[in-house]
């Protein structure tokens, strides 16, 4: 029986309504991306108000371990040297000349992978220090050493010593991590780390307050993220690049709380803390499932890591962490949805190390969380 154009159409608009229309899928994916973005902004901001708890205590502390004659030096040895290494890895002009003996290198050895590498870090360097350094004259926020009380006046400003947010050592230091931790994984923790110890030291070294290096870091790690990227999917690099710095922004608030205040009392403390050991023992228990599942899912494999990260930050007890981690989550999920079809092929000896890693830092983790509990000494 001949197939009329009416029947021809009625067949398409079933398959449309059924699996939907190729050009629904890129709107779709695009309002994904779009509420990922929201969500991991609106977790920043948070973790920002958290951060800024200890602006003035950090920098207070900072100043009471520093002589001012004959000349400013911490009086604690391993922060005087974290405080000049970092400051000197930091720099803007040390930062250019690593790129350009990395791009050297690729060309002398013909390797396209590290010439790419050089390229986009200095990429990523130009347009983190564009970012940073027009925010620091727009905010023009005083550095720790001309702040005593708290109260200051955020205004634009040229004027030397009104420029501490963000930190530009921050900044430069995580764009280049970011490249190098995408272009060569293996050597992205090494990357992250050295990152990290410049941003340590920027607030040791008393320039800069905690807020400060955690806007250079966010700067960073986004304007890696695009520039590691080819520039026509610079949307989805910058709600990755948000959703990233946001994992690592709440991780460190989330160490730093467990480390400077007691767990919260109370009915509430209580909740908090039975709800996160619930959720990080049902996220190993799923891990568990899947060592004995070999072809387990993807999206087993994504919801394992929320729920243990998830309840690592209720175990703070800290409802700054709890919100902001809740809403990372929410971005993860909305910005990374695996497909049912896809599988990852991996090496059953690199997987046990993965495995091994993640349950020593949970492990770790929740050392912390219940026996390390204010330790440092500011508050």
């Amino acid at each position: 029986m001949p197939v009329t154009a009416d029947h021809d159409a009625e067949l398409f608009s079933i398959k449309r309504d059924l699996v939907g229309s190729h050009d629904d899928q890129p709107r779709k994916g695009a309002a994904r991306f779009l509420a990922s973005a929201i969500c991991s902004s609106a977790a920043l901001i948070i973790i920002f108000l958290g951060f800024s708890q200890f602006d003035l205590p950090i920098a207070r502390y900072v100043r009471s371990v520093t002589t001012y004659r004959p000349w400013e030096q911490l009086t604690i040895p391993w922060m005087a040297f974290t405080s000049n290494a970092g400051d000197w890895i930091g720099e803007g002009t040390h930062l250019v000349v690593f790129s350009l003996v990395l791009g050297a290198v690729g060309w002398l050895w013909s390797k396209a992978t590290i010439t790419k590498a050089s390229i986009q870090t200095l990429l990523a360097h130009g347009l983190s220090a564009l970012i940073a350094n027009g925010l620091k004259h727009l905010v023009g926020r005083p550095r720790p050493k001309f702040t005593h009380s708290g109260d200051w006046l955020l205004a634009p400003s040229m004027t030397s010593g009104f420029d501490s947010f963000p930190s530009g050592h921050s900044s430069a230091s995580f764009a280049v991590a970011t490249v190098l931790a995408k272009r060569f994984p293996a050597i992205g923790p090494l990357a992250i780390a050295v990152a990290c110890f410049v941003v340590l030291s920027r607030v040791l070294r008393g320039s800069h307050f905690p807020t400060d290096v955690l806007g250079g870091a966010v700067i960073g790690v986004i304007s890696g993220t695009v520039a590691a990227a080819p520039l026509q999917q610079w949307r989805t690099s910058v709600a990755e690049g948000l959703v990233h710095s946001a994992w690592g922004s709440c991780a460190t608030l989330a160490l730093l709380w467990s480390l400077a205040r007691p767990a919260e009392g109370g009915v509430a403390g209580a909740v908090l803390m039975a709800l996160g050991l619930a959720a990080t023992a049902s996220g190993v228990w799923l891990r568990r499932t899947m060592w004995r599942d070999h072809g387990a899912s993807d999206r087993l494999m994504n919801v394992s890591p929320l729920l243990i990260a998830y309840g690592l930050a209720a175990m703070t007890t800290s409802l700054y962490v709890v919100a902001a981690a809740g809403l990372i989550c929410l971005a993860h999920w909305l910005g990374d949805r695996p497909s049912a079809e896809k599988t990852r092929p991996i090496r059953s000896s690199w997987s046990a190390a993965r495995e091994g890693v993640l349950l020593l830092g949970v492990l770790s983790a929740v050392l912390i969380l219940l026996g390390v509990r204010g330790v440092l000494p500011f508050r």
